[in-house]
């Protein structure tokens, strides 16, 4: 049962950044430098405060309906048939993310790995392999094996590169203009919006203060990596080939050469990449089995597991004859589709919970606002949150210098790096301040209750 399961929130802070790092990185970086050029880079700043707002409204139906998903949610607000719609809508936008990552992935190991091997097999396998996948718990606890070490290893890019690097590259910086980047920070939008899946999975989340300070860190991991990753593509390769490569993060890796020996980076690559995309197709996987299950006023997986792989076969074999028609809509009319779904039903949602937690305002929940906990919490709430838009301020200005000074570029580069780390930094304090009174409560009351 969905409710029996346990995941931590460094856990989650994972899962957040596997779902939202690993799938953008087989096609969706072309369409950001293709509309951006040398400012695609500043793409993440906007899709962040909007997935951070997501969070915010999960975390708060946690408040307001603890013990359901957002299925069960929309049931109880809206009724039965026009709640039964909604969660219609839900389940064919899920499905659509299911099917894009599915095909996505068999066209790419068969263009990277298996170019001999017919795509319905890597499809079919892949799906079968999702299909043994019960519980969000353990896709938990195997992508903490392997998202942290996909991390490290993207880090890594910095040093094995570094010979690759050109700084004709890099320039001009803050030469595109606002409407490119405005759109590209528009586009990956619909990426961010993948965090709208883990609604399936809100009983899981006991305590919201917690896990919403948990989604937030994992929301900026994925902001400040991204960042980087595109920084290194556009430094190594240029806006030109970046935009004309169907997987350009995929050719970045083979231009690493560490040794004569060791030419073959990108093998290694990939078997930290692949179990980490895995997890999160499978999180969309068991967040559409969710769904469906909810229309039969149950939770259990298991009956609605083979019809449901088979549908998703066969809707993957239709879908995207080619990988260019694929990265047309990924990255042009993907995100059109997220906002238009995900907007109306967050904002009514959100002033929905606003108006129960109104009535409700005598309860007490979280950090009390009078010890050194809170006060530590609302200070890493604030630097992070100060940090992002810190960012904004900063490309605002540069760009409104840039005639005057070519060099502002660079500039605002480092600050914007520097400002990135210190919001993951900083949220990370903040998930942990959480964790570290929920335990020291637990502790206290556990040994308060010893001694009666």
């Amino acid at each position: 049962m969905l409710q029996k399961q346990v995941v931590s929130h460094r856990q989650v802070a994972w899962l957040v950044g596997s779902v939202l790092l690993t799938g953008s990185m087989i096609t969706f970086y072309q369409s950001l430098v293709q509309v951006a050029k040398m400012d695609a880079w500043f793409s993440q700043l906007l899709p962040m405060i909007y997935a951070i707002f997501i969070c915010y409204v999960l975390m708060e139906l946690v408040h307001i309906y603890p013990g359901k998903n957002i299925f069960e949610i929309m049931f109880q607000i809206c009724g039965k048939w026009f709640g039964g719609f909604i969660n219609l809508i839900l389940v064919l936008y899920i499905l659509t993310i299911l099917t894009v990552d599915v095909k996505g992935l068999s066209f790419f190991i068969q263009a990277s790995l298996l170019p001999q091997t017919p795509l319905e097999i890597i499809l079919l396998v892949f799906v079968l392999l999702l299909m043994s996948y019960r519980t969000l718990e353990v896709a938990a606890r195997v992508n903490e094996i392997y998202f942290p070490t996909h991390i490290i290893v993207n880090f890594l890019l910095f040093l094995f590169l570094a010979n690759e690097y050109s700084p004709e590259r890099f320039e001009p910086m803050l030469s595109s203009g606002v409407k490119q980047i405005l759109v590209s920070n528009y586009m990956s939008m619909g990426v961010y919006g993948d965090i709208i899946l883990f609604g399936a999975f809100l009983p899981v989340f006991i305590q919201p203060q917690l896990f919403f300070a948990a989604f937030k860190h994992g929301v900026i991991i994925v902001g400040f990596m991204s960042s980087l990753i595109l920084l290194v593509l556009l430094g190594v390769m240029g806006y030109t080939i970046a935009s004309r490569l169907n997987y350009p993060v995929l050719s970045l890796v083979q231009q690493i050469h560490v040794t004569d020996f060791l030419d073959r980076v990108e093998i290694f690559m990939l078997s930290l990449w692949f179990p980490a995309f895995t997890i999160k197709v499978i999180i969309a996987y068991l967040a559409l089995l969710t769904g469906i299950g909810t229309f039969g006023g149950e939770r259990q997986h298991k009956p609605y597991n083979p019809p449901v792989g088979f549908l998703l076969v066969v809707t993957s074999l239709l879908s995207f004859q080619h990988v260019e028609e694929m990265e047309v809509f990924v990255g042009y009319a993907y995100s059109t589709i997220v906002l238009i779904i995900q907007v109306p039903l967050l904002l009514f949602l959100f002033f929905r919970s606003r108006i129960q937690r109104s009535k409700r305002a005598h309860e007490k929940t979280g950090i009390p606002p009078d010890n050194r906990y809170s006060r530590f919490y609302r200070a890493m709430s604030w630097t992070s949150n100060l940090s992002i838009v810190g960012c904004l301020i900063a490309v605002s200005i540069g760009k409104w210098f840039f005639e005057m000074d070519k060099s502002i570029g660079q500039i605002v580069v480092i600050v914007i790096i520097c400002l990135l780390f210190i919001a993951m930094v900083a949220s990370y304090c903040q998930m942990q301040v959480v964790n570290h009174y929920l335990h020291r409560t637990r502790t206290t009351i556990a040994s308060t209750g010893n001694k009666h």
